[in-house]
């Protein structure tokens, strides 16, 4: 099935009552397109395109109220959730997440963030732009993204970040850099380095990472050691 006209597609709508629930399911032989002068809604998830996007697959979108993160309550999603059973790829354009205010989770509006997961499990923060008049936030991707989970959480969280034990030091430096970036730990094991898409950069399980051919901007670093423990570090290339 196919939607090409220049209107909005809306798939459903609910209120937070109505929360975990099934509200797209695309078929194996199925897909829907959606044209850059259009936009699709998601149960208050909308997707405008800056290039004609597909979704096609067998591929399914549910909404849960259950926050996702990670070592205490400062650590949380807000109280929405996306989640596709295989990854949303491709997308350029804006995306839209509507909240409730109920759905806040004691996240301030003005800090909130829009988050989104990779199929590594590997979860970005992009500095949205917040409309606490009409309870939104907004992000421009100009560059294609694949994400399997979406939500907002708040800026200072690392959702999938398990804290690192006090004996096990993890230091990256210079940040910022232009040339290299250099981690110190007791048990490093590999770094991945993404950028604000949550697109992989980098990966290497050396304690050493050559950055100078990277744009400059913001990068997240994602460093895990022996016991499976990852940290997260915003790193600046200069």
């Amino acid at each position: 099935m196919n939607f090409l006209r220049k209107t909005t597609f809306v798939v459903c709508v609910l209120t937070a009552s109505q929360l975990f629930t099934q509200i797209l399911t695309v078929s194996n032989d199925a897909s829907i397109s959606v044209e850059n002068t259009a936009s699709i809604n998601l149960g208050g998830l909308t997707l405008a395109p800056s290039n004609t996007f597909v979704i096609s697959g067998a591929k399914a979108v549910s909404i849960t109220n259950t926050p996702v993160g990670v070592g205490s309550e400062d650590n949380t999603s807000i109280n929405r959730v996306y989640d596709a059973t295989t990854a949303l790829s491709g997308f350029t354009g804006t995306i839209t997440f509507a909240y409730e205010e109920s759905e806040l989770n004691d996240i301030a509006e003005s800090d909130l963030t829009l988050e989104t997961q990779s199929v590594d499990g590997v979860w970005s923060s992009h500095p949205a732009n917040v409309d606490a008049t009409n309870n939104t936030l907004s992000y421009v991707f100009s560059d294609a993204i694949e994400f399997m989970r979406i939500t907002a959480s708040s800026a200072g969280a690392s959702l999938t970040v398990e804290e690192m034990a006090a004996n096990d030091f993890v230091k990256v430096y210079p940040n910022p850099t232009t040339d290299k970036l250099i981690i110190v730990s007791k048990s490093f094991q590999k770094s991945i380095l993404y950028n604000v898409n949550g697109q992989k950069v980098l990966e290497s399980n050396r304690n050493e990472l050559t950055v100078s051919e990277l744009p400059i901007g913001v990068y997240f670093l994602h460093t895990t050691n022996t016991q499976n423990q990852l940290i997260t570090f915003k790193v600046i290339k200069k």
